[in-house]
């Protein structure tokens, strides 16, 4: 029989939430198929079967569950166990009324079970057990009602959900088993209006995701714990700019290589020459990575967050698989189907807003690495060559660094390093750490 256990994805990730099983319980599965999607502090992803059998649900959908814990199994069908169905009281022992007396005692040591059902008829006992069994399915403590008086179904990471944000369960049809209301459901639904408070006018509230919550909780926790400082240069690309042209015209893997992949095999080659930026602050102490693994900030595919794939080794590939690596693991990131070793593992990440025309910025720092690289937009500007101006292709960099971990000289050392790689990139192609 093989565990279905919650994963651990990320460097942070603690625990996860089973938003949906994708196959029924009890039903057959084969190795590889996508059986339940979670969504953890940074990012909703898929887990797949790892043998082939027959799938039986412990943890049921909407539940936080530490990483490490069973969530389910797969086995032969003769070791399938059915879900803990409907546990019909065994105790409908048809007593019959025949002690009247005992009754009031309540408490006597025959009945040590029984003992709450007060003597005057405990036959009608059975009746009311099976009324508690609809409210049990949805684990909420004090359901949700509609208008009318209807029990509402609503799954717990729902129900928090609409209480953070302001949401009106009353107001939404649940789009899940049975019509319960689900997490996207709350997510999709206008939050209560606001009455004004005071002078000011009051807009709505959304609830954030768990992504969200945790990117704001860790960036609120990395700009007042640690100490950042800054460092800016301006290099030339014009040589960067006209190799990745060639690359792209002459070898077909290398048609997609950009910028950003010519800064993270630059970055890489700079680590190790400067190994104290490849370093952590850990409970006091420094702790130097002996990998050189990238992270590289990207939007999710819906913009509402922050995703940081990393890329393994970048010192030791060339400047075509770290574009090709790069890729891959973004892509799977974004659609929820990230590979373990994916999100976490980073000692040094970059943020490339060129994209979007910003010409330079200041990035926050993603505890426990030690500095961060923002990349602004590539233009044309005027520059000094051999004592005359002429129209060079520029782009400015800021490295955010963490000032217990290094100092002013090694982050200048460091983005010297970055832009002579980068201002003369054909190292940049070549599989070598060598200078």
């Amino acid at each position: 029989m093989a565990n279905v256990s919650m994963p651990k994805l990320s460097d942070t990730m603690e625990e996860g939430t089973i938003l949906a099983w994708k196959a029924e319980n009890g039903s057959s599965v084969r190795r590889g198929q996508a059986i339940a999607e979670i969504e953890s502090d940074k990012a909703s992803f898929d887990i797949e079967a790892e043998a082939d059998g027959v799938l039986s649900i412990v943890v049921g959908a909407n539940q936080p569950v530490p990483v490490g814990e069973l969530i389910g199994t797969i086995g032969s069908p003769a070791e399938a166990q059915p879900a803990p169905a409907p546990q019909s009281a065994p105790a409908p022992q048809s007593a019959p009324a025949p002690q009247p007396a005992p009754a009031p005692q309540s408490a006597p040591a025959p009945q040590p079970a029984p003992a709450p059902q007060s003597a005057p008829a405990p036959q009608p006992a059975p009746a009311p057990q099976p009324a508690p069994a609809a409210p049990a399915a949805d684990t909420a403590p004090e359901p949700s009602r509609t208008a009318t008086g209807d029990v509402l179904k609503v799954s717990p990471l729902a129900r928090r959900l609409a209480n953070e944000g302001g949401v009106d369960l009353a107001s939404i049809s649940g789009s899940g088993p049975g019509g319960r209301i689900v997490k996207d459901d709350v997510l999709s639904a206008p939050p209560r209006t606001s009455a004004p408070t005071g002078a000011g006018m009051v807009g709505d509230r959304l609830a954030p995701s768990r992504m969200q919550a945790t990117i704001a909780t860790r960036m609120t926790d990395s700009k007042a714990t640690v100490p950042h400082f800054y460092v800016t240069v301006e290099a030339r690309v014009d040589s960067a700019v006209r190799l990745r042209q060639e690359l792209r015209e002459t070898l077909p893997e290398a048609s997609k290589v950009t910028m950003t992949d010519m800064l993270t095999r630059a970055c890489g080659l700079a680590l190790v020459k400067f190994p104290e930026v490849n370093t952590s602050w850990v409970d006091g102490q420094f702790e130097r990575r002996h990998e050189v693994n990238i992270g590289l900030a990207v939007a999710p595919l819906d913009g509402l967050g922050l995703l940081v794939p990393v890329v393994h080794n970048v010192d030791q590939k060339d400047l075509v698989t770290v574009s090709i690596e790069s890729r891959q693991v973004i892509e799977r990131a974004r659609s929820g189907r990230p590979m373990s070793g994916d999100l976490g593992g980073g000692g040094f990440s970059i943020s490339n807003l060129g994209m979007y025309g910003v010409d330079e910025f200041q990035a926050i720092i993603n505890p426990p690495e030690s500095a961060i690289l923002a990349v602004g937009a590539i233009k044309e500007a005027a520059v000094v060559e051999n004592g005359s101006v002429v129209v060079g292709t520029v782009m400015r960099m800021t490295l955010s660094a963490d000032h217990r971990v290094f100092y002013g000289a090694t982050a200048a050392q460091f983005m010297a390093e970055v832009k002579r790689l980068i201002e003369h990139p054909l190292g940049l192609v070549l599989n070598s750490t060598s200078d």
